[in-house]
């Protein structure tokens, strides 16, 4: 072989070694990307409000990085987030000279300015505590919502078409209380899972139909969350006083637990690091196929709003008081290690190693987590604090790309701009 030769060989197999370091590279890029999933169900990815975002700033938390705000009307489900758009629901009531009618919306906004892409309306009578309560959840180019009247819509994401909806409760599929249908939807394979009757149900996601179903039961406020029972995915459904396991594609119940408790039955279940389930006042741990209660604190029990767990520390808001204290709480034990009193109960969620609390007096408090202190790093008044016997911030934040999105019960809505 000639030197021209040699040196020829010598350059292609550089350019192959260069073109399959690129190829590795353009692999290991998409791979990254298509884990940035959004936040497009309750509770963001994982369904127990943590963020692993770590790519943001809390010194941001300023007056002058708001992007945007509007009001969205009345409810309390959480923002959803995919991409270029964040999607919200909200209640008014239209008055006329003859008539006051109600409607709801869904509603599709640019994540950058706020501006409308679409709006999805549909009537819908007024109630206590008024507005949706379950946050909507995207699938795809789908976006699936329930009215509190039981409705349940299968949406087109970017158009804001309507692809099909159930009627739950006029179907007889399930049962309406006074508070309304609260479960958020969770898709798992080509089901929605819903908490709701005596151990859930679940519906065909491309054509709303009902696929199993349990003996009709009031509703519930908890959403479905999956976990690893026996090797195998299961859902964890939280009805009356009973939490069950159930396998998602049969409706088989797996395991049952009876909780002594009038407070966290409407509390999702969040898995610890150790595998078992902490439900803001028990943790219960999974031996085999059964359940057993580790510990147990009435004094720290969240009701309605489980806090965040990580590591081996929880970070809520106990018991359902107006002037209930944050605590940080040692889930192995049920200790408590410190309280903050922060003025009233609201709602938490986790980004990166920093605590996002929203106040129930509209006030977002960026603090580190930490079990030995609660140290808070910034703190802006975000939403109105008016009329606190009606208007309430019960709505966990969102977090994705550094924006955080905030509620109130009014439908008080603002987009902040923490990334770096």
């Amino acid at each position: 072989m000639s030197v021209k030769e040699t040196l020829n060989e010598l350059i292609l197999n550089c350019m192959k070694s260069l073109l399959s370091i690129m190829f590795v590279a353009i692999v290991f890029l998409t791979s990254c990307n298509k884990q940035q999933t959004g936040w497009t169900k309750w509770r963001g990815p994982n369904g127990d409000g943590v963020s692993t975002e770590t790519a943001w700033d809390a010194s941001k938390l300023d007056s002058s990085n708001i992007l945007w705000k509007k009001n969205i009307g009345f409810g309390h489900s959480a923002i959803a987030v995919q991409g270029e758009n964040c999607y919200a629901t909200g209640w008014n009531e239209k008055i006329s000279d003859k008539d006051t009618i109600g409607e709801a919306n869904i509603y599709c906004f640019n994540v950058s300015t706020g501006k409308e892409v679409w709006k999805f309306t549909y009537q819908s009578n007024g109630r206590s505590f008024p507005g949706p309560r379950s946050t909507p959840v995207i699938d795809g180019n789908k976006l699936y919502a329930i009215s509190w009247e039981g409705k349940l819509f299968c949406i087109d994401s970017k158009t804001g078409n309507q692809n099909w909806m159930t009627n739950l409760v006029a179907d007889s599929i399930c049962l309406d209380d006074r508070w309304g249908i609260c479960p958020s939807p969770v898709i798992y394979k080509n089901l929605i899972l819903l908490n709701l009757n005596k151990t859930g149900l679940a519906i065909d996601k491309n054509s709303g139909k009902v696929l199993w179903n349990s003996e009709r039961k009031n509703s519930h406020y908890s959403t479905v969350n999956l976990i690893q029972f026996q090797n195998k995915t299961a859902g964890v459904f939280m009805c009356d006083t009973i939490l069950n396991i159930v396998d998602p594609e049969s409706g088989k119940v797996l395991a049952s637990f009876y909780k002594d408790s009038d407070k966290s039955m409407e509390n999702d279940a969040i898995i610890t690091t150790d595998g078992s389930l902490f439900t803001s006042d028990e943790l219960l741990k999974i031996e085999g196929q059964s359940l057993k209660s580790v510990w147990k604190n009435d004094s720290i029990s969240s009701y309605f709003r489980v806090g965040v767990v990580v590591g081996n520390f929880a970070y809520q808001f106990s018991d359902n008081k107006n002037k209930a204290p944050f605590v940080c709480v040692d889930v192995r034990t049920g200790v408590p290690f410190w309280t903050a009193e922060l003025g009233r109960f609201g709602s938490v969620s986790v980004a990166g190693d920093k605590l996002i609390i929203l106040s129930g007096l509209g006030k977002v408090i960026i603090a580190n987590v930490q079990p030995d202190r609660f140290t808070v790093i910034k703190e802006l008044q975000v939403l109105p604090a008016e009329d606190l016997e009606k208007n309430w911030c019960w709505t966990a934040p969102t977090f994705l790309d550094g924006k955080l999105y905030v509620r109130n019960s009014f439908g008080d809505m603002a987009c902040i701009d923490l990334g770096i």
